[in-house]
């Protein structure tokens, strides 16, 4: 199992938490897409993030340049993106967060979750379509 953590500050926290301001992003092993979110300054918040763009490919936004600014993003390869997701006890129910998605800058260790307030994606879009 690769236990790569890698530490990002986050400001403003994120809604829900926003006084938490510090996650490390832990990987889940090679086989899985999936990263743990988790809060060095509250144990009890951890949260499962994926690539919203392995279930919904067309997936698309624009970043803005205030964000853009505030995580000091130089280019297109400074950023990765992921998203929020619920898994339920039943795993067909599994959702994932597109409306809100979660920005990090990998060269500066700087994050922000960024509220699409301009599209009409859902916060819980199924994983699983049909």
């Amino acid at each position: 199992m690769n236990t790569n953590i890698v530490r990002y500050q986050f400001e403003q926290g994120i809604p829900g938490f926003e006084h938490v301001k510090q996650f490390v992003f832990e990987e889940m092993g090679d086989e899985l897409p999936m990263k743990l979110m988790k809060a060095e300054d509250d144990s009890e918040v951890s949260l499962l993030v994926a690539s919203p763009f392995m279930f919904y490919p067309e997936y698309e936004w624009k970043l803005p340049d205030s964000v853009k600014e505030e995580l000091e993003i130089e280019s297109e390869a400074d950023v990765e993106v992921w998203s929020v997701m619920t898994i339920p006890l039943d795993l067909v129910g599994a959702t994932v967060n597109l409306l809100a998605p979660i920005i990090l800058n990998t060269r500066t260790g700087k994050g922000k979750q960024l509220i699409l307030h301009e599209h009409t994606y859902s916060s819980r879009a199924p994983i699983h379509r049909t």
